[in-house]
């Protein structure tokens, strides 16, 4: 116990250098590695599950280690941990359990298949006869059973008194033949944590704030998971970096392996609107996700989220990268978009079919125009386009509840360096504008543009104008030289969808948004 003590009196000192407070961690880690492990895996009856488990208890353990109260307590704190990580792998209710890994291939020396195969009988009556026991039986007994750990050491972990253990252990054996015993401590032992230092070498995990020379490493980190992030040029690590932290917030770390400092992941929230709203990034290769990587990301995001006052939380992945989706969806996302991604390529484009169409919108009186035109005349241009915006917006069923956004807001925007005001266009008929379609150079692939939102007043809807002002949009990308054009389409939007497909868009991606809700926003409040 002396030595517990002195273990987790260097981890949590604030004055010890990082590498002694994780090497004193890391023993703790091998001290216990086997007991956590044994404990998950008489709940779940599984390995690998309880590996995932164990090993993301002690992530919880070494970011919370400060929260013990007293050294002594640390086996019974650790066994709740674990005892919290299984619960909620069962609560995805995602997973089928095989009873006790009787699914699993036992190693054998078995000179004929046939022998092997009756071992493998063997096992399975096994492992339903340990199934058998009563759950608390079952624990002591996995134990005990699972290394050299002492009646006295289980009694700490469990927080029972020695004589309650023994009497456990003296009832199973008398259920068990001696025979079985032996075979589930090979088996046991076989998978323990201890056979290796892969267990512990993966647990020891170190968060910190990102860095300036971190783009690079990161950023290939995100296209080995998927290559289109890359796009062209580097896009995804194009437009992290073209964020302006001194409009917008942003906080990021990165996790890295405590001794061999391998970049193991990369977390971020983005703020998206004046206040409430963040976008969450988490580039995690999926072997380390679930091993502690991803809950200690999401931990620390989530908490600076709650000192910001954020009201939601959202984040935009590939439909087909389902790791970090079903993560997310696991710790209370819930998805709310499903969205193609659609690409033109601007020199393919046949806007001569279209310009009938333009025609018949100019004969009913209705002109296309810029911002940029429309604010050299009128200095409540802008003014007015929001208005309209909202309205728009607030017609939009795939928007609801839509809450209008303040003014401010789209002076805001209007500053960030990729929007385009000359491409900023606007369909009025009279003085009334009646639709607006935008490209702009958020998120669009180097080289190319984006086409943001596009939207028409209801009672002026089915008359070509969004054909029109998109048509507009296309003639402005190839006049600029842009040689691509990325939009996107809710799968709902039938109609849209339509309207991209026939000017030669082409779906590349599907994404799907997951979003949290962190706090009820207050009623009256953007």
């Amino acid at each position: 116990m002396e030595e517990i003590r002195a273990l987790i009196s260097t981890a949590i000192a604030a004055d010890s250098p990082l590498a002694d407070r994780q090497q004193a961690f890391g023993k703790l880690v091998q001290r216990f590695q086997d007991m956590a492990f044994g404990c998950a895996y008489a709940v779940l009856g599984d390995f690998y599950l309880a590996q995932d488990a164990a090993q993301e208890a002690f992530i919880t353990a070494w970011q919370k280690l400060h929260q013990l109260q007293s050294a002594d307590a640390f086996a019974g704190w650790l066994r709740r941990i674990v005892l919290t990580q299984c619960n909620r792998l069962t609560r995805g209710k995602r997973l089928r359990f095989v009873p006790l890994d009787a699914g699993l291939d036992i190693a054998s020396s078995a000179d004929s298949p046939q022998a092997d195969a009756e071992k493998g009988e063997l096992m399975d009556r096994v492992l339903a006869a340990i199934k058998a026991l009563p759950e608390h039986e079952r624990m002591v007994t996995t134990l005990f059973y699972i290394s050299d750990y002492s009646q006295p050491e289980i009694s700490a972990f469990l927080e029972l008194p020695v004589s309650t253990i023994a009497k456990r252990l003296f009832s199973a054996r008398q259920r068990l033949k001696r025979s079985m015993i032996e075979m589930y401590k090979d088996n046991l032992r076989d998978h323990s944590p201890s056979r290796d230092r892969v267990f512990a070498d993966q647990v020891i995990a170190n968060l910190r704030p990102f860095g300036a020379g971190d783009w690079g490493p990161i950023a290939e980190l995100a296209y080995s998971l998927e290559p289109d992030f890359r796009g062209q040029n580097d896009l995804w690590l194009h437009n992290r970096q073209l964020f302006d932290e001194t409009c917008s917030v942003r906080r990021h770390y990165v996790a890295e392996h405590a001794e061999t400092r391998e970049i193991l992941g990369y977390g971020s929230i983005e703020q998206t609107d004046p206040g409430p709203r963040y976008r969450l990034f988490l580039i995690i290769d999926s072997k380390w996700l679930r091993r502690g990587v991803g809950d200690l990301l999401l931990d620390r995001l989530t908490e600076d989220l709650h000192a910001l006052g954020a009201i939601s939380v959202w984040h935009r992945n590939y439909a087909h990268l389902v790791d970090v989706l079903s993560f997310l969806e696991e710790r209370g996302f819930v998805e709310t978009i499903r969205v193609r991604d659609l690409r033109l390529l601007v020199s393919g484009a046949l806007l001569a079919s279209f310009a009938p169409i333009a025609a018949q919108v100019a004969a009913h009186g209705i002109d296309i125009t810029t911002l940029a035109d429309d604010q050299n005349r009128d200095p409540d241009a802008l003014l007015k386009l929001h208005e309209f915006l909202n309205a728009v917006k607030a017609d939009d069923p795939h928007r609801q509840p839509y809450t209008p956004s303040p003014f401010s807001a789209a002076v805001r925007w209007m500053e960030q360096p990729f929007v385009l005001a000359d491409a900023c266009f606007i369909a009025k008929h009279g003085d009334r504008i009646v639709g607006f379609s935008d490209l702009n150079l958020l998120e669009a692939l180097p080289g190319g543009a984006s086409c943001g939102f596009t939207g028409v007043a209801r009672e002026y809807r089915r008359q070509g104008i969004a054909t029109a002002l998109k048509a507009r949009a296309i003639e402005y990308a190839r006049a600029h030289n842009y040689s691509s054009i990325r939009t996107w389409a809710h799968a709902s939007q039938t109609a849209v969808l339509a309207l991209d497909l026939k000017l030669g868009f082409n779906e590349s991606f599907c994404y799907v948004t997951i979003e949290k809700l962190l706090k009820e926003p207050v009623q009256g409040c953007p």
